[in-house]
């Protein structure tokens, strides 16, 4: 029968070679063949008087093919979400050129062209006012609607002898006595699309930055 050498130190020669040789990003298979190594250095200089029990080895083998399959798992789950975010880039990247609507207290006017607004309503309301008026307060123009759907509704200010800039939009919806939340909207150009760590972000030029979450209509 053969004896081990109780006082003998451990042979690392195989192990230290094997960390030294993989990669930062270890694999699936370099971490069986890490293991597979460390296991036999185990076996090899395990007490005789208390040897390594099954359980234990199932054990360890256990967390090793858990490690395994966590880490395919991260893998498969980064590939997708990297695909994922290519095609939302290239969607987002389709929108340079086309107007859309977003949430806005406020209407980007260019004198001698009509001016495109909307609202937002979330539910139906008996009676829908709106008012746009200038940086004094003074009301330009005012618009009464009844019996309004909820949903998204876009308008036009055929306002071509105000100056151009920016005028305030006020908003109120009633169903009888009871008051509706409303959302007012405005036209904006998309310029660019500028990629960042946060995500995509839409270039409106005057009108600011938004998230693509923040566009309630695309216009033709």
């Amino acid at each position: 029968m053969n004896m081990i050498n109780m006082n003998s130190s451990i042979d690392n020669k195989l192990i230290e070679k094997n960390i030294n040789d993989s990669p930062n990003n270890l694999n699936p298979l370099d971490l069986q063949k890490n293991f597979l190594s460390l296991l036999i250095a185990q076996i090899k200089n395990q007490d005789p008087t208390d040897p390594i029990k099954n359980t234990e080895l199932t054990s360890q083998l256990a967390q090793i093919n858990t490690a395994t399959g966590v880490e395919k798992l991260n893998n498969t789950v980064l590939n997708i979400s990297n695909e994922i975010n290519k095609n939302q880039n290239v969607q987002i990247s389709s929108l340079i050129g086309h107007r859309v609507m977003i949430p806005s207290t406020q209407i980007v006017h260019t004198q001698g062209a009509p001016s495109r607004y909307g609202i937002e309503l979330v539910g139906y309301a008996t009676l829908v006012e709106i008012q746009i008026k200038d940086k004094n307060g003074n009301t330009l123009y005012t618009k009464r609607m009844n019996d309004m759907k909820p949903g998204i509704h876009n308008f036009i200010w055929n306002a071509k002898d105000i100056n151009t800039g920016k005028y305030d939009i006020l908003v109120s919806a009633k169903n009888k006595d009871q008051n509706i939340p409303v959302q007012s909207l405005s036209e904006s150009l998309v310029q660019s699309v500028i990629i960042s760590s946060r995500g995509p972000l839409i270039d409106l030029g005057v009108a600011g930055n938004i998230t693509l979450s923040q566009i309630r209509e695309i216009l033709k």
